[in-house]
């Protein structure tokens, strides 16, 4: 009997549950990672999901100013007299499709104990269950987006007012998602496992390796490297060298995601599965349950089938760059993204 079509529901979800877990495991060196207990200490890091507020689509995103960017420059986010990050919760959205899960994953600039106020790397991981699919989409953090109650701003802005909780929020309003959960962790972590795991492989370019030479004090050449910590922070992180910009970086990004998946499917030691879980858990924050988690070490490596894909949010010609007294920002096309990205995760068209 074919096990599959015998499955019932529940384990399936199990099963979803467990690969979207394994791949962010897989996928924690470049700021798609794991999953801790949320549990004592940690408890103070959920964020609540409730009911949300009706949203006027229609006013949301109608420009007070006829340029949306000049707005935002106005009234630009100061990083660091915002006061503490308020705790916005995560307003409850109805499933669009009950076999897709999709996450938020955010890298915090600095450490995540110390609660920073910028990120320059958000993901959305979506699992498709039915086709044992994952879909990571990097947004870039110049995006401007409509934050409700503070106008036109770059999208990481959202995170410096209300945590993760806002973004999450801004995200689902902006681009018509069901996001419910999210993963984050701070770039001094994220360095840190990437040395646990012996570093991440990466391809360079004459100029991305100079650029990592000269911030880190290495010897890097173009061509195939295995990079440390601090110079993978460093590459990720990376929008000079090229001249490749923020959409540049986020391209960047979603490479790195790639080929450590890779990486890491085809070399990762089943012995080193309990201490490299346990380092994961210790250092990212989470609402994801632990229990539905729990004992997905084995889990990691044994799923033949599974696929990774990897796209930008805004899509390729869904988008306008602009410049206005030497800052630069990206706006999305709302309409066509929404229609692009349902394509992209669901095969439908939004109605």
């Amino acid at each position: 009997m074919d096990k599959k079509k015998d499955a019932s529901p529940l384990r399936g979800l199990r099963i979803a549950l467990i690969s979207l877990a394994a791949l962010f495991c897989l996928l924690v060196v470049i700021g798609l990672v794991g999953f801790r207990a949320l549990r004592g200490a940690a408890g103070k890091d959920l964020v609540s999901i409730v009911p949300g507020p009706l949203v006027d689509v229609a006013t949301l995103f109608a420009a007070p100013t006829p340029d949306p960017f000049e707005e935002a420059l106005k009234t630009d986010v100061d990083y660091y007299e915002t006061g503490e990050i308020q705790r916005i919760p995560i307003y409850e959205q109805s499933k669009i499709d009950r076999y897709i899960m999709s996450i938020l994953v955010v890298v915090q600039n600095g450490s995540v104990d110390a609660e920073e106020k910028q990120t320059d790397m958000m993901f959305i991981v979506s699992y498709n269950q039915l086709q044992q699919k994952f879909t990571i989409i990097a947004i870039p953090r110049d995006s401007l987006v409509p934050i409700p109650d503070y106008g036109w701003k770059r999208i990481n802005a959202a995170y410096t007012y209300g945590g993760i909780g806002m973004l999450t929020n801004t995200i689902n309003q902006s681009f018509g998602l069901d996001i419910q959960n999210y993963v984050y962790i701070g770039t001094d972590e994220l360095a840190a496992l990437t040395d646990a795991v012996n570093g991440i492989p990466a391809t360079l370019t004459e100029a991305e390796a100079a650029y990592i030479n000269e911030a880190c004090g290495s010897t890097l050449t173009a061509g195939k490297q295995q990079l440390t910590g601090k110079q993978a922070i460093t590459y990720l992180l990376d929008r000079s060298s090229d001249d490749k910009g923020d959409l540049g970086r986020s391209e960047i990004q979603l490479r790195v995601v790639k080929n450590t998946f890779q990486y890491l499917r085809s070399s990762f030691d089943k012995a080193f599965l309990v201490p490299f879980f346990s380092t994961i858990f210790k250092n990212i924050r989470t609402n994801l349950d632990f229990e539905t988690l729990s004992g997905i070490g084995y889990e990691m490596c044994m799923t033949d089938a599974l696929s990774i894909k990897t796209l930008r949010l805004p899509f390729e010609d869904s988008y306008s760059e602009m410049m206005l007294d030497g800052a630069y920002a990206i706006l999305p096309e709302f309409e066509k993204n929404r229609i692009l990205l349902n394509q992209a995760l669901y095969g439908t068209q939004e109605d």
